[in-house]
């Protein structure tokens, strides 16, 4: 499905590109080809991945709504001219020899599906060897109007030049709508760069805003770092601790004495220790003993609860709440 899809998107714009982007380019790869004769008969092909098959219109029209369709008249409907001109750029070539044709053909531009082709003189590089392939409108008329009634709109003419495949436009080029067309190709190629590029772009910025986080930071860093190699080195930081810990005293320390006092059969869900006074919750088969333990310590004084002693009901277990100072 997205295969096909992306087919058909590309048959379309195809069709909206100038006739001067699609020179030298060979015919649709994959496309409907209408065989279309000088008595309006039409044959219908589908060429798919280097095969041809023939088809009905009915399935012409079908396949025509997903894959580009071309029409390709019988081999004395084209006609090819050969001539020399100055060489200039390719819009001024184009509206030159858009005004050129009724002189050097029988017929006007509007008459014809044409194009051009040219390449420098080896001789002289200012002026350009062109070759005009044409298909007058009137060979084709009644082709198109056999595919017009079944509902099938050929958006090239496709012809055989020299063993090459050639496509025509079949709408008359604008010269306003060939430099709109192209504006507008230019800035979906500009797009497609800029999707491209912006990732990268977006991560550089992004980059850049944390290196300058990074270098705000630094000084405040670099103080940190100072204060931390005195602390560590320095005899005055050491003496801070130590009061600090003199102060509040050391936690895993008391942790350490309550666990080596607490029989087996206590076990605390809570522990707060602030200015060397703590206080332990928790649970014991005997709460009462618990003060008789902590008060023998020479560590711990004023050992008392905090809280009345509850009987946890269905259980042998006393609820306790027990708080104390420790000696500095």
């Amino acid at each position: 499905m997205l295969a096909d899809f992306i087919a058909w998107w590309t048959a379309r714009i195809a069709e909206l590109l100038p006739a001067s982007w699609m020179r030298g380019s060979a015919g649709t790869a994959d496309a409907v080809v209408i065989e279309a004769y000088q008595n309006g008969e039409v044959t219908a092909l589908r060429r798919h991945k280097g095969r041809v098959e023939p088809i009905g219109l009915g399935a012409a029209a079908r396949l025509a709504a997903r894959e580009p369709v071309v029409l390709r008249p019988a081999a004395g409907m084209v006609l090819e001219k050969r001539y020399t001109v100055p060489t200039a750029p390719r819009r001024d070539l184009d509206q030159m020899l858009r005004h050129d044709l009724s002189r050097v053909t029988p017929f006007p531009a509007q008459a014809l599906y044409w194009r051009w082709d040219g390449r420098p003189k080896p001789a002289d590089r200012s002026r350009l060897d062109i070759v005009l392939t044409m298909v007058p409108k009137t060979t084709v008329a009644a082709a198109l109007e056999t595919l017009a009634d079944a509902g099938i709109a050929p958006g090239a003419v496709e012809v055989d030049a020299g063993g090459h495949c050639l496509l025509l436009p079949m709408a008359d080029q604008d010269p306003s709508r060939s430099a709109l067309l192209r504006g507008l190709a230019w800035g979906c190629a500009g797009l497609a760069v800029v999707a491209l590029i912006l990732p990268f772009v977006l991560q550089a910025v992004a980059l850049q805003s944390v290196n300058t986080q990074i270098a705000d930071l630094q000084p405040a860093l670099t103080q940190v770092e100072a204060l931390r190699r005195g602390i560590v080195a320095g005899n005055a930081g050491r003496e801070v601790l130590a009061r600090e810990a003199e102060h509040t005293a050391d936690v895993l320390q008391v942790l350490a004495t309550l666990t080596r006092i607490l029989p087996d059969d206590t076990f605390l869900t809570d522990f707060v220790l602030r200015d060397r006074h703590f206080t332990i919750s928790g649970r014991s088969a005997s709460a009462p003993r618990l003060i008789t333990g902590l008060a023998a310590d020479q560590t711990i004084r004023n050992a008392a609860f905090a809280a009345p002693v509850t009987r946890i009901e269905g259980t042998a277990a006393d609820a306790f709440s027990i708080g104390g100072d420790i000696v500095p």
